[in-house]
């Protein structure tokens, strides 16, 4: 009768410790992407909110420097 070899169980948890351990690289590099991403939304979300401000002050203050001119006028 043939013998029979047992499998090589060493081999497998190794190839699956390998995969787990890249999958994780993988995992925490996309989380470092992801972070990078909503730093930088961020940034551009108080930079448009920054000009929004500056753009209503200066509407305003147009706004308020025509009233009088009107006001003169009549």
């Amino acid at each position: 009768m043939p013998s029979v070899n047992p499998p090589n169980n060493a081999g497998h948890a190794a190839g699956t410790g390998l995969a787990a351990v890249t999958d994780m690289a993988a995992q925490g590099a996309g989380q470092a992407a992801f972070d990078a991403q909503i730093a930088q939304l961020t940034a551009v979300s108080l930079e448009a909110t920054q000009r929004s401000v500056t753009l209503r002050t200066v509407t305003t203050n147009l706004q308020s420097i025509k009233k009088v001119a009107d006001e003169r006028v009549q």
